[in-house]
Parts: structure tokens; sequence; C-alpha cells
């Protein structure tokens, strides 16, 4: 899908060869493959018109990975070796 904005109206011509490029069809209906909107337009409230964007069926989520976990391990001295190194 495109999107042409321009600051004038579309040419005739122009009309002909998006009306040319067909529709997208997805799962909440069909959208024009090449749409052409001016900057009125867009001012004056117009969108665009396309799937939500929020919702994507297109690709699948991938699953979450698990965190890994760190074990911590515990170092053990004894007695005698604190008396060294102090």
């Amino acid at each position: 899908m495109a999107v042409l904005i321009s600051l004038e109206e579309p040419t005739g011509p122009m009309r002909k060869e998006a009306a040319s490029a067909g529709f997208y069809t997805s799962p909440w209906g069909k959208h024009p493959r090449l749409q052409l909107v001016t900057i009125e337009d867009l001012l004056t409230g117009k969108t665009i018109d396309r799937p939500p964007i929020q919702t994507s069926v297109t690709f699948k989520r991938a699953p979450k990975a698990a965190p890994k976990v760190h074990e911590r391990k515990r170092l053990d001295f004894d007695e005698s070796d604190r008396d060294q190194a102090f």
C-alpha cells in the first residue's frame, strides 16, 4: 500500500493510475493499494484507508522467551582462609 500526499488535487491520469493499482485485501476488508490524498483532505479530517494499526494478523507472534535464571554460587571459606586474607 502507498499513499501520495500532494498540495494540489490529483489529475485525471493520476487517479486512473491509482485505480489501476487495485486493492489489498485484509481481514478488515479491501483497501486501495495506491491512495491519493491532498493536504487539504488531511486537514479536514480525511484518513488513509488502511487496516487498524493496533491489531496485526499478518504474522504470528513469536513466543516470549523465558528469562535466563542465573544461579548464584555460594563461596565457602574456611575460618583459616579468612584469617589469612586480613
